[in-house]
């Protein structure tokens, strides 16, 4: 597990993404796109090294991207996972190949490859809809 962190000279927080990919080029292409855009960066390179930083820092961290096929935890479970945790978690789940899987308000499907301004104006978009419409335990 790798932590990348941004410059808060400006005083306002960063947002925390835990991006969770076994592909290591694609992994270390996300961290810097992502923390040029100036986001802190917990990266890890399968599902259970991404449950394990969830756990120990899950209210750092504001989003996930996952890639959605990996060795062991799958994206989509590992997404599950962390919701079981904090069910309002954004994410973003990444693959080479078409996913099956239910979208939702919370969670996007990106198929690689994905250019830098897509991947960052989807998780700006996800982070926005989260403070925008908070999820609620009142029914």
């Amino acid at each position: 597990m790798v932590s990348v962190s941004t410059d808060r000279a400006a005083g306002t927080p960063s947002p925390t993404v835990l991006v969770v990919e076994d592909d290591r080029a694609v992994r270390l292409l996300f961290t810097k796109v992502l923390q040029s855009a100036g986001y802190e960066v917990i990266a890890c390179e399968n599902g259970a090294l991404g449950l394990e930083a969830a756990r120990t820092q899950i209210d750092k961290i504001d989003a996930i991207i996952t890639d959605a096929r990996m060795p062991g935890m799958q994206g989509a479970r590992l997404i599950a996972r962390i919701r079981a945790l904090r069910p309002e978690m954004p994410a973003i789940l990444v693959s080479g190949n078409m996913v099956e899987a239910e979208a939702d308000r919370t969670t996007v499907f990106l198929t690689k490859p994905i250019s830098p301004g897509i991947l960052t104006r989807e998780l700006r978009r996800l982070l926005l809809a989260r403070v925008q419409h908070p999820i609620s335990n009142i029914q």
